[in-house]
């Protein structure tokens, strides 16, 4: 029995949905994982934006020409809890499906037989660990334990908002600002910490499966030696970059509307953003390099030697050649020429030939520049209004153009 028969034959068990999802499909909110999530979506902006608004609204801190920052003035907030949270969430359903078609193709057709079953405990292993109880309890200190440093913070801004109110002298938090401070801004950490947790376990798992003796074609046609699936698999974590893009220009935006400060002040933070977005997606990836590296190495001496003598011996065969003695030429058979049509050796040449030029054309990475465009794209995106502030939108997207062509 060959390898794939007896890999395909150990089936992976399901992806985790991720504690929040798990715990609202127990409690019978949704039949399945993406039912749950949607209603889970819909009950933290409930919880986290509606109930402040209400709140505003019945104190009059919603708009108010009194107030410097209002409710509607507040953005990085409204951002958080209306565009960042809901991608993360609603983003999870595509990356958990294209993850599980990562790992089944690995198993598929990179794992031996023989690691078959250790493979599959690995994974295990790590979809027990996504939504193991301790772990979601560490992550609800945590995102709770923050809560008396934001109210300082709140407190310490010397401006009239929505989350304070004066009494006696002295700053304390609205009602609608005790409900940010103790419900909306930790239950905002949590889903980030959540997120934040997942992605690193897929991260480990990627280095763990890099340390298996992956079966890889220095020949295969993508390059990578058959591995670019995985950058296709990985590339969906770019909604999770375009929400954390969201988030950073929301609040470089209202530092800038409130401060009045040049934005060509937050080039340096913009470039190291960009910078740290690409580590986090793209730095996972490497751990393959090692091997696609020492593959590239060992086949350019193996098939450099294969088509020499393949090339040789067709040469041979095929073509005049000179005696070395007397310098005069063999004389060839009058069916070479048509015999030489009908062979198949020219065609064994030419693919054999083609073989080494995928070896010599491998990349030391699994992703490509189409991955890192991707990635790029989803940063660029929700800058694109704040950079046009600065440089007009037609020049910007002209050179945008430029740059992802």
């Amino acid at each position: 029995m060959t390898d794939e028969p007896v890999a395909a034959q150990l089936e992976l068990p399901d992806t985790s949905s991720g504690c929040i999802t798990s715990f609202l499909v127990r409690l019978g909110v949704g039949k399945t994982a993406k039912q749950a999530t949607v209603v889970g979506v819909l009950l933290f902006v409930a919880l986290a934006w509606v109930v402040p608004l209400l709140l505003c609204l019945s104190s009059g801190s919603a708009f108010g020409p009194s107030l410097q920052a209002p409710f509607f003035s507040d953005y990085i907030s409204s951002a958080r809890f209306l565009v960042v949270v809901p991608i993360l969430l609603l983003s999870d359903l595509v990356t958990r499906r294209w993850s599980l078609k990562t790992l089944h193709h690995f198993l598929q057709d990179h794992i031996a037989a023989g690691d078959a079953a250790q493979y599959k405990a690995i994974v295990a292993r790590n979809f027990q660990l996504r939504d193991a109880a301790p772990i979601v309890f560490g992550l609800l200190l945590l995102a709770f334990a923050y809560i008396p440093v934001w109210v300082d913070i709140v407190l310490a801004v010397h401006c009239t908002n929505w989350q304070a109110v004066s009494t006696d002298g002295h700053s304390v938090l609205s009602l609608a600002g005790k409900w940010n401070a103790y419900v909306s801004q930790p239950l905002f950490r949590f889903v980030l910490l959540d997120w934040l947790w997942g992605y690193l376990l897929w991260a480990n798992l990627l280095l763990k499966i890099s340390r298996f003796p992956l079966r890889v074609s220095a020949t295969h046609p993508d390059c990578v030696g058959g591995l670019g699936f995985i950058a296709v698999g990985h590339s969906y974590f770019g909604f999770a970059a375009f929400a954390m893009s969201v988030g950073v220009s929301t609040f470089v935006a209202q530092t800038v509307l409130e401060t009045h400060t040049n934005l060509q002040a937050y080039s340096n933070l913009g470039i190291v953003f960009v910078l740290l977005v690409l580590l986090l997606f793209l730095g996972p990836l490497l751990v393959f390099t090692p091997l696609l590296v020492k593959t590239r190495r060992e086949a350019v001496f193996t098939y450099g030697s294969l088509c020499h003598k393949v090339n040789s011996l067709f040469a041979d065969n095929w073509l005049e050649s000179a005696d070395s003695s007397t310098g005069s030429k063999r004389e060839s058979k009058p069916a070479d020429s048509a015999t030489l049509i009908l062979s198949t050796e020219p065609s064994t040449v030419t693919d054999l030939n083609s073989s080494f030029l995928n070896v010599q054309n491998m990349k030391p990475f699994v992703f490509g520049k189409e991955t890192l465009m991707a990635f790029l794209l989803a940063v660029a995106l929700p800058a694109i209004p704040l950079i046009a502030t600065v440089i007009p939108l037609q020049d910007l997207l002209k050179e945008l153009a430029k740059a992802l062509t």
